[in-house]
């Protein structure tokens, strides 16, 4: 065998490592399923009713928003604010974005009842309704992201002039991204605003577009740190502990000020009494708002053990459960229903979702071995 079909094949199982073939398998298994709910509709693959027309899909496609603020807050912190010395976690963050607006615009096409007319907002201007600002800054942001990942790409393409010019207007690119973000990441909390009637108070509140905007930069900033940890492993490299712990101060902060919004909102609305209940909704709030924020945000405070590799680990990984929480709550737990209604969402929602998010993960891990670093700097 020649050393050139010796260097490929060596290439080819490099490629086909155990993950790699894991998130494949689920990513076919998720198609075949979610091939199927277009073909037949929703009536019999999903459990969805009246009484829970939001179910799996939308809960997770509002926690993934939240998550890919990854792009936006790099961006921000690289580009606008000039922090150069986060740069090297800027690359996998930005992929990381994009590809998390691949899976929200996946599971959505999922939810719709009318998939096929997936573009009316395009054409049918409902400039009156949240979901028209949403629709549009994702649509938007999701083609700005593309262009922010497109150098690396058109590098490998032999196209280095169109990287080139890329480069030359990116600050451009992150102005749009940045203010796109900041629109849609809030507007989704307007959303509720329109169902004060459906959503339990505790956690109703007049700034909840506010709230929404706070948590998606502690996710996505803590999806950063998961993202630049997993590409220095690609890389066979030692993360820069400057990179972690700065951004991992970044989070403890801004977790603060979002801690201090959502306990200066029970104290204003009088809903203490309702957070110390200590029933089923208060129990859910603590779960929340202790585990997915108070406890990440004190162990890094704590001087002694925060500039630890693995206390940054555990605590981005627990803000990111109390994100996803947040979102499940909102969408799904904490809305009022009709009495004895229940809802378990069905094995083509579960395996359908499982398959776009392995899929997108599976893209991120090859995009990052194979593309992004490999463009000239």
């Amino acid at each position: 065998m020649s050393v050139a079909a010796t260097s490929k094949k060596q290439s080819l199982v490099g490629i086909v490592d155990k993950p790699v073939l894991a998130l494949g398998v689920l990513t076919l298994i998720g198609m075949v399923f979610g091939v199927w709910r277009l073909i037949v509709g929703m009536g019999s693959t999903t459990n969805l009713t009246d009484a829970y027309p939001w179910g799996l899909w939308i809960g997770f496609d509002f926690a993934l928003i939240a998550f890919s603020g990854a792009g936006f807050t790099m961006a921000g912190l690289v580009y606008i604010f000039r922090l150069e010395k986060f740069r090297p976690a800027l690359k996998p963050a930005i992929l990381a974005g994009l590809l998390g607006y691949v899976a929200v615009l996946l599971l959505l096409a999922l939810d719709l009842g009318r998939w096929d007319r997936f573009y009316m907002f395009i054409i049918s201007w409902n400039v009156h309704s949240p979901l028209f600002e949403i629709s549009w800054c994702v649509l938007l942001y999701s083609m700005v992201l593309f262009f922010e990942n497109s150098p690396p790409l058109f590098e490998q393409l032999k196209r280095p002039a169109i990287s080139r010019w890329v480069h030359k207007f990116i600050i451009v690119f992150v102005v749009a991204a940045v203010t796109l973000s900041t629109m849609h990441q809030s507007t989704l909390g307007t959303l509720y605003l329109n169902m004060p009637h459906r959503l339990d108070a505790l956690w109703f509140s007049p700034i909840l577009p506010l709230l929404f905007f706070v948590s998606s930069i502690t996710a996505g900033l803590s999806v950063a740190i998961i993202a630049y940890l997993i590409a220095c492993n690609i890389r066979k490299e030692a993360a820069k502990p400057e990179i972690l712990k700065g951004l991992a101060s970044i989070v403890a902060w801004t977790t603060l000020v979002y801690v201090l919004l959502k306990l200066a909102d029970f104290t204003l609305a009088g809903e203490l009494g309702a957070f110390f209940a200590f029933d089923k909704l208060s129990l859910l709030m603590w779960l929340e708002l202790g585990v997915g924020a108070i406890l990440p945000m004190a162990l890094l405070f704590i001087p002694s053990i925060r500039n630890k590799q693995n206390v940054i680990v555990v605590s981005t990984l627990l803000i990111l459960f109390g994100v996803l929480a947040n979102r499940f709550s909102a969408t799904l737990f904490a809305q009022t229903t009709l009495e004895g209604a229940s809802y378990s969402p069905h094995i083509a929602e579960w395996l359908s979702t499982i398959g776009v998010l392995s899929g997108v993960a599976l893209a991120w891990y090859l995009s990052a071995r194979y593309i992004i670093y490999n463009e000239k700097e």
